[in-house]
């Protein structure tokens, strides 16, 4: 899903790229753990503050992504403004995303400003120079890697609509969508995605 590297995370890595090679099978999660392995001799270590414990005025700086880091791995319940709800391992997240592995064996990735509710988070939060590689990726580097593994998808846009298809291109602010019935390419704005579910290489190839 991610565009190559151009340099060592020392001297500072894009959010916009993507490690050498792509997943054997297409899933969101290899990807992610793909790039975790890269980068396990320069990432920090994970170390979650409880929030409890932080003053009222910390308290104000806990942002809901920091939140989410801490609940890796973690069962969870998200509910979308459309009125979605996706439940399953709580996988990743992102600046503006969270990755939901869910018991149907699809990954779900939820826009996070169309997020309503998030259950089953722990009493934690995880700063951002803890957190992993991944976490700088937005939903564009999302959506172009799972365009050049060609995964196929379901779309969620905003009031409703669902389109199966698979992310050709990725502008600046609109994905290119490749639509199989009918065989047509689609622009939608990425504010107007709200969730998109794919399905593991295996189900698609059947």
């Amino acid at each position: 899903m991610f565009e190559r590297p151009a340099q060592r995370a020392s001297t500072g890595m894009r959010a916009e790229d993507r490690p050498d090679g792509c997943a054997e099978d297409g899933a969101v999660l290899d990807v992610l753990r793909d790039l975790e392995m890269q980068a396990s001799g320069l990432h920090l270590a994970d170390r979650a503050v409880e929030v409890d414990a932080l003053s009222e005025a910390q308290h104000a700086e806990v942002d809901l992504v920091s939140r989410l880091h801490a609940s890796t791995g973690r069962a969870v319940h998200v509910a979308t403004s459309d009125g979605q709800d996706v439940r399953g391992t709580l996988a990743g997240a992102g600046p503006d995303w969270l990755l939901v592995e869910e018991d149907a064996g699809t990954s779900a990735v939820v826009h996070l400003p169309y997020i309503v509710l998030v259950a089953g988070l722990v009493g934690g939060a995880v700063p951002t120079a803890a957190r992993p590689v991944s976490a700088r990726l937005s939903l564009r580097s999302v959506l172009r890697r799972l365009g050049e593994d060609a995964v196929s998808c379901a779309v969620h846009l905003r009031g409703g609509r669902v389109l199966q298809a698979s992310p050709a291109r990725v502008g600046a602010d609109f994905v290119e969508l490749r639509q199989q019935e009918p065989a047509e390419r689609l622009m939608v704005p990425l504010s107007a995605v709200t969730l998109v579910r794919a399905r593991p290489a295996r189900t698609q190839s059947r």
